[in-house]
């Protein structure tokens, strides 16, 4: 039988245990997201469809997000030279011989260079495989309250910055506003969603505006679903199909690239992993 001392000093042992590997608590939910909810109400969604989804336990305000998309500066073309190696043409040329069929379906439907989609699922996704794990939801509307002056003082955020966190923040709300809504219609979890820390999601990193407006069932099965390959394929001929991509006339490939990410650093790497695809 353990002496009282020493089944103390266990106890307390246990309960330290427990306390390292129990999860950090989470940040509370900013008093903003009360105007938050009345908006997207006021905005068409219905207000216990609103009420139910910001009473779920999953609902998490993100202050690293915030700071870093309160931040964010203008990319530069270092960050895109691991894309530019022999080993990513490699498995991008593998890419596009298991996928054939769905790439040239889509080139057909769409009129888009395969080697243009495939380019841009290597660098949006690593071709399907790094996809993101922030929750889409909890990313919006963490930046639709990023302007308010409860968020600014408790994230730390510059108040220098004014301009910027109110035009993302109107930014966040029509994209969060979006998603809701097309959730909804689908009576799909908004939840069930992960993404990047800008909110992207899918093997294409789809804003949820984009998927609105351009996402396509690439193998008809009656959805889309960015998260596969055919859908992902056929969403990214849809969107350069949109910008104005033609497959014949080249001098429209670098605008097209351009409207999907306004980076001449990501365009000159989509182009040139195109050229070597």
């Amino acid at each position: 039988m353990l002496q009282p001392r020493l089944r103390g000093i266990l106890i307390y042992a246990l309960l330290g245990l427990l306390w390292l590997c129990s999860p950090a608590p989470a940040e509370p939910l900013p008093v903003a997201y009360v105007n938050l909810k009345y908006q997207l109400i006021r905005k068409g969604l219905p207000k216990n469809y609103v009420n139910q989804v910001f009473a779920d336990p999953r609902n998490q305000f993100l202050p690293d997000v915030v700071r870093k998309i309160a931040c964010l500066r203008k990319e530069t073309r270092d960050i895109y030279a691991k894309f530019l190696t022999p080993q990513v043409v490699d498995k991008g040329r593998a890419y596009m011989r298991e996928h054939r069929s769905e790439l040239d379906q889509a080139a057909a439907r769409y009129g888009v260079a395969p080697e243009v989609i495939v380019a841009i699922l290597t660098v949006e996704s690593d071709l399907g495989h790094a996809t993101g794990r922030y929750s889409v939801f909890n990313v919006f509307a963490s930046l639709a309250v990023m302007d308010t002056p409860e968020v600014i003082r408790e994230v730390g955020l510059k108040p220098s910055l004014k301009e910027r966190l109110h035009k993302k923040a109107a930014w966040g709300q029509r994209e969060l506003l979006v998603f809701l809504k097309y959730c909804r219609a689908r009576k799909l979890d908004p939840f069930s969603f992960s993404g990047s820390w800008a909110g992207a999601m899918g093997f294409c990193q789809f804003l949820p505006t984009s998927l609105k407006n351009c996402g396509a069932d690439g193998d008809g099965d009656g959805r889309v679903d960015l998260f596969t390959h055919a859908d992902a394929i056929y969403s990214i001929a849809c969107y350069l199909h949109n910008s104005g991509f033609k497959q014949q006339n080249r001098s429209t490939w670098r605008r097209a690239v351009y409207s999907y990410n306004h980076s001449e650093a990501y365009v000159d790497t989509i182009l040139r992993l195109a050229n070597w695809y």
